[in-house]
């Protein structure tokens, strides 16, 4: 009996055993076929996704090539004249990274302030068509100029011998100043090459886009837009290695073809911009038209609309204008307002920290690169990789809105800037105390293989920080930001925004030149003296902004798919009677609703008469849908 007992037990036991094993692997194989199905649900949602953009943006595709081409061009001849503005005053005589700081400050900032004023007034006397057309040409006609005539005179135009005087009577911390008097017309190339970006690309080009877009159709156009000026740089980076090929002693003719490329160019945009302007016009002419035929109908139906509700024939009750306020209570309001106090922190830290951190990697890039020609292949390159990065990141800032959240993207840009910049200002900070004097004294060769080959790694490191910052910051902060002023009201969105984006980013890159000259002035012009301090406040305005993120975080939750309207009632956008009228047509089709008044019983007229107000409320509502496709871009553009 003990014998069968224990074989029974040991039979139980593995019985028990096999069925424990058996349990657990059937467990294991039902969840790896729960998330094989849950990774194929989420393959076919991505595909059906992926198919409605292709469909809408194939519907698009004659608004969005023209326009796609137009920023193109802008974006080309950016890239073109960014590179070379910093060649020009980095590399010529008496010049270097210390006169940037002086030309933000006392050269941009007043051109920006008269080409406003001038802007302004012409703006009430000229169409905006004629007014992109004669600002492109005014450009061209610079740039023409400065290739074939101040460039080749440049060495008889600039005043060597009183800026030697100058230099020999002020401080050594002024040089900057006194470079931007020396060069004064490569000053002029750079004021212009600056207002290039501010003007054609971000007013003229964004102005026409706002007009002859509407609100559904910019949700697809706009960031292809963008990739569109990632690649224009991306192939503008190639144009300028390869014009800078000629040889060192060349630069002269690599300028020159490259600004004629660039007139060449905008000739194209200019033509652009006119095709795009007629076929806008014209397509406003039939949206018109429409218009007023359905105001037409409505004027005629009107009778009947107001026997079936006499509610819906009562005009609109024209809008109360609310009292305006002034300027100090504008900026009052503002300032009650959590998110823009954080904008402005975020926005002002941004403009400081780029300023800073391109500063500290110019004036490195400038010892080994002396020659024009091989600093503007340089920027060439990092031009051509910056547009890869920024477009790749835009193509994945979807994915990266899902996966980190708000929160997590709106802190990318200030993360890389604190991190990388951390270790790039350290390295900089050690290879100005072991080597900057040598350095100073004969050149990065001078100094030693090990300084020319620390300095190489140093400046590529200050080139890739530049590179995935900028890439964050267009495909990754930008959006983020933008997600925020959606959720302001109507004062935030847009006195906020100007304020933000205008007096807020200059600030910071006015602040970072004006911290620039006094910290040379004390350090009597020594770049080893200053990177200290550059460092200390560059680590505390991205502590700064990284503390402004986790506030907004916490205000309020931010989706990728907020909503791109406005929470304001559009009620007045739309003419009841004119909506009314594109139902009383589909009437004459049999396509409305019948009513209940078709009941015979003791209540049939109270019946009848609600059943109307009924289908006249729809009428309304269905109507008001149709006119506002019929008139989006009208729209869109008073807005």
């Amino acid at each position: 009996c003990s014998s069968v007992a224990c074989k029974a037990a040991g039979s139980s036991a593995a019985y028990g055993d096999s069925s424990s094993d058996g349990s657990s692997g059937g467990s294991s194989s039902i969840g790896g076929i729960t998330a094989a199905a849950n990774f194929i649900s989420g393959l076919q949602e991505t595909g059906k996704d992926l198919q409605d953009l292709l469909l809408r943006f194939l519907s698009l595709w004659r608004k969005f090539l023209p326009m796609l081409s137009l920023f193109f061009c802008l974006s080309f001849i950016n890239t073109i004249l960014d590179s070379l503005k910093d060649t020009l005053v980095i590399t010529a005589r008496g010049g270097g990274a210390f006169v940037i700081p002086y030309l933000t400050v006392y050269a941009v900032l007043p051109v920006s302030v008269l080409f406003l004023v001038l802007f302004s007034a012409a703006s009430h006397k000229m169409s905006r068509s004629a007014l992109f057309t004669t600002i492109i040409v005014v450009f061209m006609a610079f740039f023409g100029g400065f290739a074939l005539f101040l460039y080749p005179n440049a060495d008889v135009l600039h005043p060597h011998a009183l800026a030697d005087s100058l230099q020999q009577t002020l401080p050594q911390g002024l040089a900057g100043a006194v470079g931007m008097f020396r060069n004064w017309t490569f000053t002029l190339f750079f004021c212009m090459s600056e207002l290039w970006g501010d003007v054609c690309m971000g007013l003229l080009f964004w102005g026409l886009a706002n007009e002859i877009t509407s609100l559904s159709d910019a949700a697809t156009l706009y960031p292809l837009f963008g990739l569109g000026a990632n690649l224009a740089q991306a192939i503008a980076g190639v144009v300028l290695k390869a014009t800078t090929a000629v040889g060192a002693h060349e630069f002269g003719r690599a300028l020159q073809l490259s600004m004629a490329a660039v007139i060449g160019i905008a000739g194209f945009a200019v033509f652009l911009q006119q095709h795009i302007t007629t076929k806008a016009e014209l397509a406003a002419g039939a949206h018109q038209l429409v218009y007023d035929t359905a105001s037409s109908a409505a004027s005629s139906s009107n009778s009947v609309i107001a026997a079936a509700s006499p509610a819906a024939a009562k005009p609109p009750k024209p809008k109360q204008e609310k009292p305006q306020p002034n300027v100090m209570d504008s900026f009052r309001i503002l300032a009650n307002s959590l998110e823009i106090r954080c904008l402005a922190v975020m926005s002002l830290a941004q403009g400081l920290c780029n300023s800073l951190m391109e500063f500290a990697w110019k004036c490195h890039m400038r010892i080994l690169y002396p020659s024009p020609a091989d600093f503007t292949a340089f920027l060439g390159d990092v031009a051509t990789w910056s547009g890869v990065v920024t477009g790749s990141l835009m193509l994945l800032s979807p994915l990266l809105f899902e996966r980190w959240g708000w929160q997590g993207v709106a802190n990318a840009t200030p993360n890389i800037l604190l991190y990388g910049g951390s270790i790039f200002f350290l390295s900089c900070i050690a290879y100005q105390y072991l080597f900057g004097a040598a350095v100073a004294a004969g050149g990065a060769a001078a100094a030693g293989a090990v300084s020319l080959s620390l300095l190489k790694v140093l400046v590529g490191f200050g080139a890739l920080l530049y590179v995935f910052g900028k890439g964050a910051k267009f495909s990754l902060f930008k959006p983020a930001e933008e997600m925020v002023y959606i959720t302001l009201d109507e004062e935030a969105r847009t006195r906020g925004k100007a304020a933000i984006d205008v007096v807020g980013a200059q600030t910071g890159k006015s602040g970072g030149s004006l911290l620039q000259q006094a910290l040379l002035l004390a350090s009597a012009g020594s770049i080893t003296g200053i990177m200290p301090a550059m460092f200390g406040v560059f680590f505390l305005m991205l502590r700064g902004w990284r503390s402004a993120v986790h506030s907004l975080s916490q205000v309020r939750h931010y989706s990728y798919d907020s909503p791109m309207s406005s929470t304001e009632d559009n009620s007045n956008l739309f003419d009841p009677a004119a909506a009314a009228a594109f139902d009383n047509v589909a009437a004459v089709g049999g396509k409305t609703v019948s009513s209940s008044s078709s009941k015979n019983d003791s209540n049939g007229a109270a019946s009848s008469s609600s059943s109307a107000t009924s289908s006249s409320v729809v009428a309304v509502s269905h109507g008001a849908a149709a006119q506002f496709a019929a008139t989006s871009a009208a729209d869109a553009a008073a807005s």
